[in-house]
């Protein structure tokens, strides 16, 4: 036999919700003459197993008609598919907040975001610190953050050591394009950086 601060203690729960179980009749507590409630093993039994049912997306009540009556097999089928549909709600948030995290699927989310909110997702590449133009580039390759970020740090460990990372000057650049067999009537300056 347990008193109801001690049965409360074991299943972790609040006195006063052991009372309103007890007002719902899933327990059954006794008063003893002095006034003090006490609870049978089935008591704590029952609260364990109604925790489960509760768990599982039944409400109290739909737990007390589990546990007096025959199971309702169509009740127990639709929060079983209520139950699907947020797992498979759980399991969307799970993979975005993984993609901003670079752990998942970044470029399906950043798809997702310029299809849906084009300029809100520009605006908040910007926020993660990339510049206007590096954020619309972003926005334009539809990369995830994480490669970008990571390509830029290979790219500036290999050329950092460079003295320049072009042909140079003018005149070299001259020299170089006459080695070239047709002469260019136009010539598209790609920039590189420094």
């Amino acid at each position: 036999m347990y008193q109801i601060s001690e049965l409360a203690n074991m299943v972790n729960m609040s006195r006063t919700a052991l009372l309103y179980y007890e007002k719902l009749e899933l327990i059954k507590g006794q008063r003893l003459a002095n006034g003090y409630r006490i609870y049978t093993d089935l008591d704590l039994q029952r609260i364990k197993l109604i925790q489960q049912l509760h768990q599982g997306g039944l409400t109290l009540k739909e737990c007390r008609a589990c546990l007096t009556d025959k199971m309702d097999r169509e009740l127990i089928a639709k929060r079983l598919t209520e139950l699907d549909v947020e797992i498979e709600q759980k399991q969307q948030s799970r993979d975005l907040l993984a993609s901003m995290l670079g752990i998942g699927d970044e470029k399906a989310w950043h798809e997702a975001a310029i299809r849906n909110a084009p300029d809100a997702h520009l605006d908040w590449i910007k926020q993660q610190g990339y510049n206007e133009r590096e954020a619309l580039r972003l926005k334009w390759l539809s990369k995830n953050m994480t490669q970008h970020e990571q390509y830029m740090n290979d790219f500036m460990k290999v050329f950092e050591t460079l003295n320049r990372w072009g042909p140079g000057s003018e005149s070299e650049t001259l020299k170089a394009l006459s080695s070239v067999p047709i002469t260019p009537t136009k010539v598209l300056e790609m920039g590189c950086g420094k």
